[in-house]
């Protein structure tokens, strides 16, 4: 299996993984809150390996920024999930909701970034950098600019739409990636 395949692959689960993870395990009972915290937590680290194995066909200041920004809202998007998971107590939760909407904003400013560096190559067509550019500003700009409150009272009707819609984006990376291989 080629590099670019296994590139493709880990788009393709950055994009499907915690989804099928939360509905597919979560949703249906069959694991409690923790355990489906943690392995959606390893589908999640998909998401920089995908983007780390990217920058290394075309080298580009902005991937390598966004890549970092990435790392960076990932991990406190994790601890937060993980403290939230344990159920420990009230100020518990709070902590972990604290944590949340700035750690995931921030990984979303990195993927932002990171789809101006790929406008900058022709490693996806254009139209493709510029939809992940604008579906992960928007969920970047709607996590960053709202309070927690606002979040908690509006988050669950508007957060899972635009997470499916950046999902599809970085499974459609997945579909290019792939494709870019066979065609090498």
């Amino acid at each position: 299996m080629t590099d670019k395949m296994v590139n493709g692959i880990l788009f393709i689960i950055a994009g499907l993984g915690s989804i099928a993870v939360y509905i597919g395990l979560g949703d249906t009972g069959l694991l409690d809150k923790g355990h489906t915290e943690k392995i959606a937590a390893y589908a999640l680290v998909t998401i920089p390996l995908a983007f780390m194995m990217t920058r290394n066909v075309v080298r580009n200041t902005f991937i390598d920024a966004g890549l970092l920004i990435i790392v960076v809202g990932l991990s406190m998007g994790l601890v937060s999930d993980a403290i939230n998971s344990a159920e420990l107590s009230t100020e518990s939760d709070s902590i972990g909701e604290a944590i949340a909407w700035t750690g995931w904003s921030i990984m979303y400013l990195g993927i932002f970034i990171t789809g101006i560096g790929y406008l900058r190559t022709n490693l996806f067509p254009n139209w493709l950098s510029g939809l992940l550019s604008l579906t992960s500003f928007v969920m970047f700009a709607f996590l960053a600019i709202l309070s927690p409150e606002q979040l908690s009272n509006i988050g669950d009707d508007i957060v899972p739409p635009l997470w499916m819609i950046n999902s599809l984006v970085l499974v459609i990376l997945g579909i290019f990636t792939i494709r870019r291989a066979e065609l090498d």
